[in-house]
């Protein structure tokens, strides 16, 4: 399992860089309005995204050891096309901030990308990390190649190149899935068995449970954008996106950690060693993340107006005031994927209708008075919330207490052993 950790971390760490780069890429050519829309347009996507996960989502991988491969793949498929319609249909309606022909952009993209995040989670579901993590990586290469051409060669500044971007990114993940799932796909004409009624009951049941949560987290997480475009500009959209985007990157620790964690517990009957487990991967997590965050946090604001533009100085003190909630948020992330891999997704919708509260109590007085800043002192309430109730919970499920979080010497030595033997047998392994 260490292994799998550190190979998911090394992934994730590969593609956050990519994504930084990006990131400066869109916000040099595209400047603070433009990268606002681009903001917008990729949020719009991951809110479609919401609903088509309640199929197509996390349950895969719950569900992998205990469906047939088939009956999971055609369910999710048929559902993926319907959200796809439906909320496309429903954004063009009720939506006129966004353009008619980006809102059929939206939703074929957010087909695509439903179609990829299937191949995903059956490489999850079936401990396949190592495939999965090599999946993720191809999305962020294939984007940032087709926008270097897109406006370094070709040199347009319109938000198109974006587009075309996740159209290939999307694409090619999704093929790449079948690829390495071809096993899988290579049998489907020989499963004759039709009774897609338990598989469909299984993946709703759990699905919904999980998307709930994920639906209020979605405006505990990005609210702040559209709050900020209705009160101020897109421009203020996009020097926050930039500044979350890049606290948020300490996520990836907690994210690579989980992404494992989870996929361990989905096939494990034991819950004692479960909660242990998950103990133990809070404290590496905690500390890992707490050393990045303060190094973010001491980067000035000079930095961020060289590498992203003029517009953007203000993030080095948006990126301190949401620190604190990001670390606790870290926490969330580790508990929320505990009560996921034992089928527990309602906790997680509990913890996040608390962190909605403080995000609608908070957006609507401080964003129109304070602007950015109170965006990030939405955001970083209610990160912490969301941690506080599933920590609450947690501890009081398996009577471990709060100092038990603390890291020890002695686990320190312990894992710093670990890591080192993992090196030494890669080392090993390549000579």
């Amino acid at each position: 399992m260490f292994k799998k950790i550190i190979n998911t971390f090394g992934t994730k760490i590969t593609a956050a860089v990519i994504n930084f780069l990006i990131v400066v890429l869109l916000s040099q050519v595209l400047g603070d309005t433009g990268k606002g829309t681009q903001a917008l347009l990729l949020a719009t996507i991951t809110f479609i995204l919401i609903f088509s996960d309640i199929i197509c989502g996390a349950s895969i991988i719950y569900l992998t050891p205990r469906h047939s491969f088939k009956k999971i793949l055609v369910a999710s498929t048929v559902w993926a096309a319907l959200i796809a319609v439906v909320m496309g249909f429903a954004i063009w309606m009720f939506y006129p901030d966004l353009e008619p022909n980006l809102v059929l952009h939206v939703a074929i993209l957010s087909f695509i990308s439903s179609l990829s995040n299937i191949n995903f989670r059956f490489l999850v579901g079936k401990e396949e990390i190592k495939k999965a993590n090599y999946n993720t990586l191809l999305q962020p290469v294939l984007m940032i190649l087709t926008l270097m051409v897109y406006y370094l060669v070709i040199k347009r500044t319109d938000i198109y190149g974006y587009i075309i971007a996740l159209y290939i990114a999307y694409a090619g993940t999704f093929l790449l899935g079948i690829w390495m799932l071809r096993g899988e796909y290579a049998k489907l004409g020989q499963d004759k068995d039709r009774q897609y009624a338990p598989v469909l009951k299984d993946l709703f049941k759990y699905g919904f449970l999980n998307q709930t949560g994920h639906f209020v987290q979605f405006f505990n997480l990005r609210l702040s954008y559209y709050l900020l475009k209705n009160y101020m500009d897109e421009g203020r959209v996009g020097i926050f996106s930039n500044a979350v985007s890049l606290a948020e990157a300490i996520w990836i620790i907690s994210s690579s950690i989980a992404l494992v964690q989870y996929a361990r517990i989905a096939n494990a009957e034991d819950r004692s060693y479960s909660q242990k487990l998950t103990l133990d991967l809070s404290k590496i997590c905690l500390v890992v993340s707490a050393a990045a965050i303060v190094v973010l946090c001491l980067l000035p604001p000079a930095v961020y107006t060289f590498v992203f533009g003029p517009e953007f100085g203000e993030m080095a003190g948006i990126i301190r005031i949401l620190a604190p909630g990001v670390l606790f948020y870290c926490i969330f992330l580790i508990l929320g994927h505990y009560y996921s891999g034992i089928g527990r997704y309602q906790m997680n919708t509990f913890a996040a209708l608390c962190g909605l509260v403080a995000t609608c109590a908070l957006g609507f007085t401080l964003i129109p008075r304070y602007d950015i800043t109170g965006a990030a002192i939405t955001s970083a309430v209610s990160y912490t919330v969301n941690a506080i109730f599933l920590f609450v919970f947690f501890l009081k499920e398996s009577h471990f207490k709060g100092k038990d979080f603390i890291l020890r010497k002695s686990e320190v030595q312990n894992y710093l052993g670990e890591l080192k033997q993992q090196f030494s047998k890669q080392s090993t392994d390549h000579e």
